[in-house]
């Protein structure tokens, strides 16, 4: 009876989401020339799938990259409460390049958006000439 007057933990309103983009070099000068285009995770907080997408797709336009797809179709719902475990995972090498699993819960219900490490396609031989 006693456990019922703890304090909770407070809910957040948005959620955390996932996106891996594909992108293309657009009007940005941060793509080298000779790569064609890349694959970038965008982590971000929205209220749902939908609102993140738009927010993901936003923050990589408004760098001059040209939005092609979502990379494999799908928008994962992430628990906050395992990011270090996630980023251990599945950013080894990038540890740390990402913001800390405190940093990611206390934005939540602020604008968090975090862009990943690029991965690049160069240039199919087949284009050059």
């Amino acid at each position: 009876m006693y456990g019922l007057l703890k304090p909770q933990p407070a809910a957040h309103t948005n959620k955390l989401f996932g996106i891996t983009l594909h992108v293309e070099r657009g009007s940005n000068d941060e793509m080298p020339e000779e790569l064609a285009s890349a694959y970038v995770p965008i982590f971000v907080s929205a209220v749902d799938h939908e609102a993140a997408a738009v927010k993901a797709v936003k923050s990589i336009t408004r760098r001059g990259f040209r939005f092609v797809d979502v990379a494999d179709r799908k928008i994962y719902e992430l628990d906050p409460l395992k990011w270090d475990d996630y980023v251990y995972e599945s950013w080894p090498e990038f540890v740390f390049d990402f913001p800390s699993q405190d940093s990611v819960i206390g934005a939540l219900d602020q604008e968090f958006l975090f862009t990943g490490p690029f991965a690049s396609c160069e240039e199919p031989d087949h284009a050059l000439h």
